[in-house]
């Protein structure tokens, strides 16, 4: 799967869920919808602390098939400060 159409995938399902939406891609991992964009967030443990970050092709070709699998079961959660 190329970025661009997972993103485009991960955009509309953020789009849907409405205001507020967190796609929880991993433990880690999640992404939000800016308004504009898809942009990732790495958690601590607990998931309450976000650190944003730009994904690079070598994250993305880390975590691709992860992603893709992602999409198949996709969770979607409600984060307060969204």
């Amino acid at each position: 799967m190329y970025r661009e159409a997972f993103e485009a995938q991960l955009a509309a399902i953020l789009q849907d869920a409405g205001a507020g939406s967190v796609a929880e891609l991993s433990d880690t991992i999640v992404a939000f919808w800016d308004g504009a964009k898809v942009v990732y967030a790495k958690t601590d443990s607990s998931g309450s602390s976000e650190e944003v970050f730009d994904l690079t092709p070598g994250e993305w070709a880390q975590w691709q098939d992860w992603f893709a699998d992602w999409l198949t079961d996709p969770v979607v959660s409600r984060r307060s400060g969204r």
